[in-house]
């Protein structure tokens, strides 16, 4: 089980990319070939484009694919330092994450409260809404897990003999 989680955004993003190209292209061709309306399929396609880009978020800080600030905390070579600044560099992404999130939950409920719909499949409009939190809540969570790894290793790499040349 613990794998699936590791792997939790590539799982739904082979399964939503390759559904949101079925969805446009079936949408294309009903409307090339004047088969029948498909007046939903742009719909469709932008909510998926939208939740991949938010998990994709995640993904990416798993990855390490963000631009970062870790170019400067490579250079200093005080270990007690070095952890002290990659937790203050924690500190502010996992922050910014769940600050995004809890303005993002007032802005949820407000929408379920309101009952309002989407325009084209009629469903609440907080279930496209909530790919912002979701992304986010993976950010701070890959980005955590990156953090402990990264402090792992610089503990690790502190204790062990310097090779000499």
């Amino acid at each position: 089980m613990r794998t699936f989680f590791d792997h939790f955004e590539e799982y739904v993003l082979l399964i939503l990319f390759p559904l949101m190209v079925v969805v446009v292209f079936s949408a294309t061709l009903a409307r090339y070939f004047n088969l029948f309306p498909m007046f939903w399929g742009e719909e469709v396609a932008r909510y998926i484009m939208v939740f991949m880009a938010y998990i994709g978020a995640g993904l990416a800080m798993k990855k390490g694919a963000h631009v970062g600030v870790n170019f400067f905390t490579g250079l200093v070579k005080n270990l007690r330092l070095r952890i002290f600044l990659e937790t203050f560099r924690i500190a502010v992404i996992v922050g910014f994450a769940f600050m995004i999130m809890y303005y993002y939950r007032q802005l949820i409920l407000h929408q379920i409260s309101m009952g309002q719909t989407t325009p084209a499949l009629f469903i609440p409009m907080w279930i496209p809404y909530s790919a912002v939190p979701l992304g986010m809540f993976l950010v701070g969570l890959r980005a955590f897990q990156g953090y402990r790894e990264t402090i792992a290793d610089l503990r690790a790499e502190a204790s062990s003999p310097s090779e000499v040349k």
